[in-house]
């Protein structure tokens, strides 16, 4: 099974991530490759960091299943790690940007995993607390900020709008209640 997890920045995609990770015994993430360097946030395996170099070239030889490229970095999953991953009796976590969830649902659905795959989406319309988080963050400039609340307004119509089987989380909620909302909804999920 994988749990796919979507939102634009700032809405706790990480916090869920990494609350899920410590909640589901044996849950793990589906590795991604990305031209971004490291974070602190990252969990191990998370993501293979390479030059865009090398992101070019594996996506020459279409060894990706999707590729993003939000914010001026690159971000896609190999076809197989997401083979490995609906091949397995684990849990996979997979934050993706919407165009990824729905290549990867129909993808499972083409390999008869259809019911394999449950996307999450965070959401909110209060900008100024998405504006406050940004400040937060001693990394971005206003500019980058502004850009960022934009993305966020545009996320959410294209979510809405892509008839997607999202399960929408509300972002303004605690980082407790998020996860134990998405726990009540993953009372099947395989021990």
């Amino acid at each position: 099974m994988i749990l796919t997890i979507t939102g634009p920045s700032g809405v706790g995609k990480t916090t869920l991530m990494h609350n899920l990770l410590q909640s589901l015994p044996n849950a793990k993430t589906v590795e991604s490759v990305t031209t971004r360097a490291p974070r602190p946030t990252d969990e191990p395996g998370e993501y293979r960091y390479v030059s865009e170099e090398e992101f070019a070239a594996s996506a020459k030889r279409c060894e990706f299943l999707w590729e993003a490229h939000p914010h001026g970095k690159s971000y896609a999953t190999t076809k197989k790690a997401i083979d490995d991953a609906l091949a397995s009796d684990t849990v996979f976590i997979s934050p993706l940007v919407v165009g990824a969830v729905g290549i990867l649902t129909e993808y499972a659905k083409v390999q008869g995993k259809e019911g394999a795959v449950r996307s999450f989406y965070i959401w909110t319309d209060d900008i100024e607390e998405l504006r406050r988080r940004f400040h937060t963050r001693a990394d971005m400039t206003e500019a980058e900020i502004e850009q960022r609340l934009e993305e966020c307004r545009s996320w959410n119509v294209e979510a809405k709008g892509s008839g997607l089987s999202f399960i929408y989380l509300q972002a303004t909620h605690t980082p407790e209640e998020i996860l134990a909302h998405a726990l009540t909804l993953l009372t099947d999920l395989p021990k």
